[in-house]
């Protein structure tokens, strides 16, 4: 296993705007409140990262679960399964693929770039965050949670 990178999502206006309306659907904001949702909304995608992870010869311990960070609770979000040279997908969610090597995308929210990466194969350092490379950005679009 090896982790490839830890990507930043990029926080866009249309992206603030679909997370605005999934958390606060059927709500009247006033002008004040509409910005402090802003905020809470921009710092929430400010913290949310795509983990990219390279898996050769997968064993039956490999669990996508497990990638957390170590003293966080948070899980893998909208995991992806892609070739090995990361330019094609190959399946999503539950679906690992039976290939000797694969790599394993997903986003991960608050993510603490002090923290390493715990996993069913150990604890990795994850390198430090990188802007999201194209093929990622348009492999792997990233969709708001509530």
């Amino acid at each position: 296993m090896q982790v490839l990178g830890a990507y930043q999502v990029e926080v866009t206006a249309q992206l603030i705007a679909e997370a605005l309306e999934l958390k606060f659907k059927n709500r009247f904001l006033s002008p004040a409140h509409r910005r402090e949702a802003e905020t809470q909304v921009r710092e929430e995608l400010g913290g949310v990262v795509l983990i990219e992870i390279l898996i050769k010869d997968r064993d039956a311990s490999f669990e996508a679960s497990e990638f957390q960070q170590v003293s966080s609770d948070q899980a893998p979000y909208d995991e992806v399964y892609l070739t090995e040279d990361g330019t094609t997908v190959i399946s999503t969610g539950y679906e690992v693929p039976v290939v000797p090597a694969f790599r394993i995308a997903f986003f991960l929210h608050y993510f603490d770039p002090t923290l390493p990466l715990r996993s069913c194969y150990g604890t990795v350092p994850v390198p430090s965050v990188q802007s999201m490379p194209s093929r990622l950005a348009a492999l792997l679009p990233y969709v708001p949670v509530t």
